[in-house]
C-alpha cells in the first residue's frame, strides 16, 4: 500500500464521493470516510504492507521484487515489470466493486500535446498535433507499450487481442476506464496544483497507516487543511 490519492483516490470515488462538490470545495465527508478507513485498514489487518516498510517506493516496485502479490497501478507497470522481471508471471483484473455502490472507480492519467498560442505557424503546428493525435499514431504507442490511446475509435485495437500477460494488462486497464469503468474521473484539479492539494489526502493516509493519527483526527486535520487551499 502507498498513501497516496493517485491510487487511493479510485476507491473513494467508487463510493460516490468526488474531489470537488457542486460549489468547488473539497469535503471528506461519509463516502470518502468509507473508503478511507477501508483502505488504511488493510495495513493494520495484515492484508497489506505499506511500500516503505518494504523499502520500496511504489505498490510497483514491491511487485516486481516479488514482496508483494498484489499491486494497485494503472497500465504503467508494464514496461516496468518488462524490464524488472521479464520472466514473472502475473495477471490483471479490475479493482474490486465498492460493497454499498455496486461500482467501482477509476482515474483517467491524460498526457497534454499543447500548441503555443504565440506559435508563429499555427497551421503546421495543428497539423502535428492532428498527426500524434491520430488513430495510427496513437496505435504506435499502444504496440510500444508507452501509454493507453486517447482514442474510444482504439477499443477494438488488435493490440489488445494479442496473447500475452501485457497485452492483457492493456486491454483490461483500458476497460476500466471505460466500459466497465463506473465512477471514472479525470487526474485533474482545476486551476489548483495538483500536488499541493493531494498533500493532506496523502500526509493523512500515511498517518494512519504507521499508526500516528486515529482516523478522525487525520481526516479532521486534512479538512482543516484542504478548507485552507481551497477557497
Amino acid at each position: 500500500m502507498v498513501a497516496d490519492h493517485a491510487r487511493f483516490g479510485a476507491f473513494a470515488h467508487a463510493t460516490g464521493w468526488r474531489p470537488f462538490n457542486a460549489q468547488g470545495r473539497s469535503v471528506l465527508d461519509a463516502n470518502f470516510r468509507r473508503a478511507f478507513e477501508w483502505y488504511t485498514s488493510l495495513v493494520k489487518d495484515g492484508a497489506g504492507k505499506y511500500a516503505q516498510d518494504l523499502g520500496e517506493g511504489w505498490t510497483g516496485g514491491c511487485f516486481g521484487a516479488e514482496k508483494a502479490a498484489v499491486a494497485i497501478e494503472g497500465a504503467w507497470i508494464g514496461g516496468f515489470l518488462r524490464d524488472k522481471a521479464p520472466n514473472m508471471r502475473y495477471g490483471t483484473t479490475f479493482i474490486p466493486l465498492d460493497p454499498v455502490t455496486r461500482q467501482r472507480g477509476n482515474f483517467i492519467f491524460t498526457v497534454s500535446w499543447s500548441m503555443n498560442a504565440a506559435s508563429r505557424n499555427k497551421e503546421a503546428a495543428a497539423k502535428v498535433l492532428r498527426a500524434l493525435t491520430s488513430p495510427e499514431a496513437q496505435n504506435w504507442i499502444l504496440s510500444r507499450g508507452l501509454a493507453l490511446p486517447s482514442r474510444s475509435a482504439l477499443a477494438n485495437s488488435p493490440i489488445f487481442q494479442r496473447p500475452g500477460k501485457e497485452a492483457e494488462l492493456n486491454r483490461v486497464v483500458f476497460q476500466g476506464s471505460t466500459s466497465v469503468g463506473g465512477a471514472v474521473l479525470p487526474f485533474k484539479f482545476g486551476a489548483l496544483d495538483g500536488g499541493n492539494w493531494m498533500r493532506p489526502i496523502n500526509e493523512a493516509l500515511q498517518a494512519v497507516i504507521t499508526g500516528r493519527k486515529t482516523v478522525d483526527q487525520a481526516i479532521a486535520d486534512a479538512q482543516a487543511e484542504l478548507d485552507r487551499i481551497v477557497r
